[in-house]
């Protein structure tokens, strides 16, 4: 059962009225994220072995190989319960400090897929009732931003809206139930575990930088086959050990196929459990449309050139590492995201492709752009501010940056017509 926050969209010192001008709107949204709470809790002792380095080392020698595959490596690493990355308490800039997302580069990301929100809304007929789903949502910085865009631009669409943040540490569940009752922002959030029950809805499901942090496979190809790269004990670390594929990927007809083509020593790293999350979460659409961002390609491009050494990263202090056995449990693990993966899953939930386009290119067709000409026209902009927000924008859109991260679009039940803006070309 989610948790229920109701409200209305003042914020005291804020005049509501402002919110629906143009003028003043980009300084009034600074202000107002200002004014969310963000719990920056004391950071845990790291100056000692990280207690995941024994339950890892208990789980490879209890293995009857001696060894386990990546993905029971990263659960561990990333879930366990007391000591997993995303289980932890401390929370710091960024994704939990360690790698920065987004929505937390500029309020300008959440603000502008806003945009793109708003005419699905539309697109759906303008529903009396409909629901964000957001999966992932942290401590709700995307959330908070969405909100405050779509009250902005459509107020008649924020009236039936319900957002729901689905998110899995208990931690940041309880900092956006308290970061959104003092902001007042929605008629309606709901905070949910990934566990609950969560009924049907009509609306948009929306992953923003989930799909790459599920547990992933490490697979090599050797003569036109595939084998698994598992984890074994080396020392007082850890290291790789091929073997025979263990039973998550023992089957993967697209990925099989493509190794005939690849060079020997070829490394893949692939996650089934992140197409089994949207398989399952695109149940739960009624009538909508799915939006997943992340960073990542098509399977083609994904698994090519210098990509075929294996993308398996570690994040730590905004730092990028391929070590990824340092410090279990302290450091952020990732792989690039198969967007072609992503759309098959969701075609087997019943699901049709709506689009697929970076970042950069979706961002700009929704008109992120506007957001520094309508900057220039505010009389209080100093032009520190103004430079800091183009630096943030430009982040967002450059192709060699964030703007190279995937989007796809799904849908169930609406018949587009013409793309979405996003995806136009």
């Amino acid at each position: 059962m989610g948790l229920s926050v109701t409200a209305d969209l003042s914020v005291p010192g804020v005049p509501e009225q402002e919110l629906r001008d143009e003028r003043g709107f980009s300084n009034t949204i600074a202000a107002r994220r200002s004014r969310a709470p963000r719990t920056l809790a004391g950071m845990s002792d790291e100056s000692t072995p990280s207690p995941l380095v024994e339950i890892i080392r208990a789980a490879i020698t209890e293995s009857p190989l001696g060894a386990i595959p990546l993905s029971r490596y990263m659960a561990l690493a990333l879930y366990h319960p007391e000591h997993g990355y995303y289980r932890r308490a401390e929370v710091g800039p960024g994704r939990t400090g360690d790698f920065l997302t987004a929505p937390e580069a500029s309020p300008y990301f959440g603000l502008t897929v806003a945009r793109q929100l708003i005419e699905i809304w539309d697109r759906l007929g303008q529903p009396d009732a409909w629901e964000i789903r957001e999966f992932g949502a942290g401590s709700g910085v995307l959330a908070y931003d969405i909100l405050a865009g779509v009250a902005h631009d459509a107020p008649e669409a924020i009236d039936g809206l319900q957002y729901r943040l689905v998110e899995s540490n208990p931690h940041r569940r309880a900092e956006a139930l308290a970061s959104m009752t003092a902001a007042g922002l929605g008629e309606r959030v709901l905070i949910s575990d990934p566990t609950d029950s969560m009924p049907g809805f009509t609306g948009v499901l929306l992953g923003n930088e989930v799909a790459d942090a599920f547990p992933a496979h490490r697979l090599v190809v050797r003569a036109g086959a595939l084998r698994e790269c598992l984890v074994t004990i080396d020392n007082d670390g850890f290291t790789w050990v091929e073997h025979d594929r263990s039973n998550d990927v023992s089957s993967l007809p697209e990925i099989e196929q493509l190794a005939l083509t690849l060079p020997d020593g070829s490394i893949l790293d692939v996650s089934p459990a992140a197409s089994a999350w949207f398989r399952d979460a695109a149940q739960q659409l009624d009538r909508g449309i799915a939006l997943l961002i992340d960073y990542g390609y098509r399977a083609n491009e994904l698994y090519s050139r210098h990509r075929l050494e294996g993308t398996l990263r570690s994040y730590r202090s905004q730092r990028v590492s391929d070590h990824p056995f340092s410090d279990p449990g302290r450091v952020d693990l990732t792989i690039h995201v198969d967007f072609s993966a992503l759309e098959r899953a969701g075609i087997e939930a019943g699901m049709e492709p709506a689009g697929f386009a970076n970042q950069g290119d979706f961002l700009a067709q929704l008109g992120m752009g506007q957001f520094l000409l309508d900057l220039q026209n505010e009389p209080d902009m100093t032009a520190e501010d103004y430079l800091a927000a183009k630096a943030a924008i430009f982040r967002l859109i450059d192709p060699g940056g964030l703007g190279r991260f995937g989007v796809l679009g799904m849908t169930r039940r609406v018949d587009l017509g013409q793309p979405l803006t996003g995806f136009r070309r």
